[in-house]
């Protein structure tokens, strides 16, 4: 298959549009993710895929936990802030509206849902790095849809 194909097959493979959060020792760090999936149901896991240059990274690995908010289309507030990033050391949640469960991890109020998990491991698969999570609480914050995007490149978010 040519990288052509590859791209369209990869593009048409529906994603989420999430918050990924982590918090430790009272640094919070944030970025929104595509890739998100439920992995297992005993125990409920779910998997996240971040960038292996995003500070993020790091802070799940310290802190062992994080938190994922799943947005719908009218989560105008929580994609302005996160689509083009937040400055590292910035705190990600100032001015926004959010909870927080039993992790403590900021879970943002405009959001669909959410689940906390305890990191399980991390795998290096290219460019990426894969948060494997246990999923120790969730819940549905708005009974709203969450948005779901088809991508038009499979190579670039």
């Amino acid at each position: 298959m040519n990288g052509d194909g590859i791209s369209t097959g990869l593009a048409l493979i529906p994603s989420g549009v999430f918050v990924v959060a982590s918090e430790n020792n009272g640094e919070r760090s944030a970025i929104m993710v595509s890739f998100v999936q439920q992995a297992g149901f005993d125990p409920p896991t779910v998997t996240v895929a971040v960038n292996a240059s995003r500070p993020l990274l790091r802070t799940i690995r310290e802190s062992g936990h994080f938190a994922v908010s799943t947005l719908s289309p009218e989560s105008k507030s929580s994609l302005k802030r996160f689509w083009n990033g937040v400055p590292e050391g910035a705190d990600p949640f100032e001015g926004l509206v959010f909870e927080t469960h039993r992790t403590g991890i900021p879970i943002l109020g405009d959001a669909v849902a959410f689940v906390e998990c305890e990191l399980r491991g991390t795998f290096d698969v290219g460019d990426h790095v894969l948060c494997v999570g246990t999923v120790l609480n969730g819940g549905r914050i708005q009974e709203k849809e969450p948005m779901v995007r088809i991508r038009t490149d499979g190579f670039d978010y």
